[in-house]
């Protein structure tokens, strides 16, 4: 079951601490933009991509040849976004925090099932053009 419109609403408030806590979660590329896409997709989730592979590539005139900058969309559960966005506050905080901490293992796991060898995430590239998508499995 897709979120509501009042979920979604909700959702807004906390898209950037979930921006925030994945980027610090992906503390070993700090560069990276995170943004949360939560009504733009059937499945909410989050964008991750390397700008400065991208800018470095846009400077040597190479954006047709593999590796790829970093493009990567990450689908986050319903239940967990609707248990979030139905928590009180005490409760959403250590629903974040508890995301923050979970985030990039979780992230890895599904590189791993679900794209093998299509990611570097450490380099910042993939293996293919466009856009790259995942699901992250339930906590």
């Amino acid at each position: 079951m897709l979120l509501s419109d009042e979920e979604l609403a909700r959702l807004d408030g906390v898209a950037p601490f979930l921006e925030s806590e994945a980027k610090t979660s992906l503390d070993f590329a700090s560069n990276y933009e995170v943004t949360a896409e939560f009504q733009a997709h059937l499945q909410p989730g989050l964008r991750v991509r390397a700008p400065a592979s991208d800018a470095a590539r846009r400077d040597t005139g190479d954006t047709d040849t593999p590796p790829y900058p970093l493009n990567l969309f990450v689908g986050l559960p319903l239940d967990e976004l609707r248990e979030l966005a139905n928590a009180d506050d005490s409760a959403r905080e250590a629903l974040i925090a508890r995301f923050g901490a979970s985030f990039t293992p979780r992230l890895l796991r599904a590189l791993e099932t679900e794209t093998p060898g299509a990611v570097n995430l450490d380099a910042g590239v993939q293996n293919e053009s466009g856009t790259l998508s995942v699901m992250l499995a339930e906590r």
